[in-house]
């Protein structure tokens, strides 16, 4: 099940597994291996159940996510293709692609704007959900990727509703705002480092519609803000940093949802708060 490659960015449960193999080594007793063994599986279970309990994504978006996780991507690194060998890990699961399809609709979103593409599952999901004459346009640095998500998008029945910007996201958004572009959502996922950036030139350039939602993920990112494993290195701190100046924005009203690697929800708080 999905939860196997998910569960490793819950530190909880690798401090759980690496006291199952100390238990091991110390030949301790064997019901508290068994107790141990226990609780990894009920953390395992519940990701298992809501993914299970939740609708499966269109037969295009399972596969593309198939195509993503077939993709000979060792041979595209081996051609100079790639600078490095992405990880699947980076594209958003059926749990996550789902419930930001759900946001999506909540919103009454008509115009979506994303911040890191990878192989398009985020992008589709949007799609999906915003109206025939809707629009997403995905910003994506590397070209090859951009390129490979194009021909997994043209494939689906709505990927002619993305529009794909190459280069550097921040450029991206400063062309955006040239046109006068607005957004019922922004979601960012790109580099992590460039996270605070992303998120004041947002604000600065004025590319939030009105009543307008912010969606930021890996906001907990392999638990680093919380663990303070300092496991991540720089990325993690980026991600503490951005986390930590999201909290002090009396603009907004945010909320930290605990899916996958987590998901932020940021609007204006004017559009959330309306006792007087």
């Amino acid at each position: 099940m999905a939860s196997e490659k998910f569960m490793i960015l819950d530190p909880a449960y690798r401090k759980l597994q690496k006291l199952k193999e100390l238990v091991r080594e110390e030949n301790a007793s064997s019901k508290i291996s068994a107790e141990i063994g226990e609780v990894i599986d009920l953390l395992k279970a519940r990701y298992d159940y809501c993914e299970g309990i939740t609708s499966d994504p269109s037969k295009d978006l399972q596969q593309l996510m198939h195509s993503t996780f077939h993709h000979q991507w060792q041979n595209d690194h081996a051609e100079g293709k790639l600078s490095r060998v992405p990880s699947t890990m980076m594209m958003s699961g059926k749990l996550e692609a789902q419930f930001l399809r759900s946001l999506t609709s909540l919103c009454n979103a008509e115009r979506v704007l994303e911040l890191g593409l990878f192989t398009g599952c985020t992008a589709l999901a949007f799609a999906e959900s915003i109206p025939e004459d809707g629009k997403v346009v995905s910003c994506e640095l590397d070209p090859h990727i951009a390129d490979l998500a194009r021909s997994f998008l043209d494939k689906t029945s709505c990927g002619k509703k993305v529009e794909i910007m190459k280069g550097p996201a921040k450029s991206s958004l400063e062309i955006l705002a040239k046109k006068k572009e607005q957004f019922d959502i922004i979601f960012i996922d790109a580099d992590k480092e460039g996270y605070i950036t992303y998120y004041k030139t947002i604000w600065d350039l004025g590319l939030l519609a009105p009543k307008g939602t912010i969606l930021v993920d890996n906001v907990l990112f392999h638990g680093d803000p919380y663990s303070k494993e300092g496991r991540t290195g720089e990325i993690g701190q980026s991600i503490i940093n951005f986390n930590e100046m999201v909290r002090k924005d009396d603009r907004v009203h945010k909320i930290m949802v605990p899916i996958r690697d987590g998901l932020m929800i940021i609007r204006r708080k004017e559009d959330v708060d309306r006792q007087k």
